[in-house]
């Protein structure tokens, strides 16, 4: 059942990144989640930690990691004319 949705690898992986802006909201996210899991009822703790698991937390990490910016100078030299 873990076909792609939406682009992303599975619908857990989707459904993470809708709330995701940054790495940091990546890590918090997945920090928070397991957190609140571990204070739930025996059967809650079992269904939000299978959720967890099937989050591919390495590819959303990768997706919200900051890219190289472009220095705004090397810009400015590709669109001048001699």
């Amino acid at each position: 059942m873990n076909k792609e949705y939406n682009g992303w690898p599975n619908k857990w992986t989707w459904t993470i990144s809708l709330y995701c802006n940054s790495l940091e909201d990546v890590q918090y996210a997945r920090e928070w989640l397991e957190e609140i899991a571990s204070e739930l009822p025996l059967i809650a703790m079992d269904l939000l930690t299978s959720a967890i698991a099937q989050v591919d937390w390495e590819h959303l990490e990768k997706v919200f990691s900051p890219t190289d910016a472009v220095d705004e100078d090397d810009e400015d030299d590709k669109t001048e004319t001699d």
